[in-house]
Formats: structure tokens, sequence, C-alpha cells
């Protein structure tokens, strides 16, 4: 991680793939990251889990790394995940990746790169344009 987040991550303003030099982002901005297809906004109800980043400790505050929770409230899922309870609010999808007719999320071309999906369970795939005459 970097002081502005994690290193070679470029934020881009939502609903955008690349950075506008005529853009500009302040801390408090909503981001999406260069390169990725889709975005969504979400309104946040709650994350439950949050990791411990920093103690007060007579005024001063020090790094905690023994754990991720409170002993007291210990994680929901695990100490690598969170859970977060969210609504979407808004949705962006790269033009090359949205398909009007069937109004489905895929790579419309077989020129256009697959996408990287996450199905659970540690189990990753990506998504194809399928076959060439546009059907699934």
């Amino acid at each position: 991680l970097s002081l502005h987040g994690v290193a070679g991550l470029i934020p881009v303003p939502l609903g955008n793939s690349h950075p506008s030099s005529q853009c500009e982002m302040s801390p408090s901005s909503l981001f999406a990251i260069k390169g990725t297809v889709a975005h969504l906004k979400c309104r946040t109800y709650a994350v439950t889990g949050t990791p411990v980043v920093a103690e007060t400790l007579n005024g001063k505050k020090t790094e905690n790394t023994e754990h991720s929770c409170d002993d007291a409230h210990p994680p929901i899922i695990d100490h690598d995940h969170l859970l977060i309870m969210a609504e979407v609010t808004d949705a962006y999808v790269h033009q090359s990746y949205w398909d009007d007719k069937k109004l489905l999320f895929r790579p419309l071309s077989q020129d256009v790169p697959p996408y990287l999906t996450f199905f659970g369970s540690q189990t990753f795939g990506y998504v194809t344009s399928g076959n060439n005459d546009n059907t699934l």
C-alpha cells in the first residue's frame, strides 16, 4: 500500500475508464480504477468485521498488528474478510461489454478481452463473448 492507496492503481472518475486531465479529483471524490470495465456506485449501510488499524494509548495512536478484530467481537467471516451491507444506486458498463438487446454484461465481440468474475468459495472464472453469432 502507498500513502494514497494501492501502489500502481490509478483512480479515474466514476463512469469513465480513462483519467481525464479536465476533471480534477479531490480526495473525497468517488472513483473507479483505470482499466476496469464496470463500476458500481453503492450506498453503504454497514461494514461488519472492520479491521482494527490503530488504537489510542494514552492519547497516542499505535498500530495494532496482533489481530484484525476486537477480541470481544470476533469477525463474522474470518480475519481476512469484511461483510458489507450496501445498495447499488448506479452502475456503469463500458460500451463494448454491454449487450443492449439482451441486457447482458459480457464482451460483445471476440476482439474484446474477457473479464474476471468470482463464483465464490475461492473459485474464479472469466467471461468471453461466446460464439461468433453473439448468442449465449
